[in-house]
């Protein structure tokens, strides 16, 4: 029997705790300026089989930007203040909370952005593709060391995913 594919929350769900996947996508993050949720939506469409001409990558992108510019970074910016000087209070903890909330929240978004426009599921694909039409769309060149990157991210993504409940 066939299982439903996953959805985008639960793919990360499943993703992200993988070994070497979190460490690569903040690097990722902090050297390119890649954003991490599109990095992890462009895995979504590869595991489903989209194909990447008919991915809206300027919508997703555009659904992206305000919580990433109004939300997420404002949030990021203040934890890494905070834990500059006091990384073990609860202030740190809750405002690193908050980030993860609304990252999660922005996840859902991305996905049902992407299921209402018509993602398809015609089985996995690698994502090297994807990813490229990611940075693509947000303005980063894919230099070859960021290629490098990518095509490791995209075999980390190709992995079978464990089982792994939601939070």
């Amino acid at each position: 029997m066939n299982t439903p594919p996953l959805n985008l929350v639960d793919h990360v769900h499943r993703l992200y705790p993988q070994p070497g996947v979190e460490s690569l996508l903040l690097r990722l993050q902090d050297e390119y300026g890649l954003d991490v949720l599109l990095l992890l939506t462009a895995c979504w469409l590869a595991s489903r089989g989209q194909p990447v001409e008919g991915t809206d990558w300027a919508g997703i992108c555009a659904e992206q930007h305000d919580a990433h510019h109004r939300v997420i970074l404002p949030l990021r910016a203040a934890r890494r203040a905070v834990g500059e000087h006091d990384r073990d209070t609860e202030l740190y903890a809750q405002i690193k909370a908050c980030e993860q909330a609304a990252e999660w929240r922005q996840l859902e978004r991305l996905g049902e952005f992407c299921e209402n426009h018509g993602v398809i599921n015609s089985g996995g694909m690698n994502a090297d593709l994807h990813l490229q039409a990611s940075c693509e769309a947000q303005g980063v060149e894919a230099s070859a060391a960021l290629r490098i990157h990518l095509a490791e991210l995209a075999g980390l993504a190709a992995r079978p995913l464990a089982n792994r409940p939601r939070r």
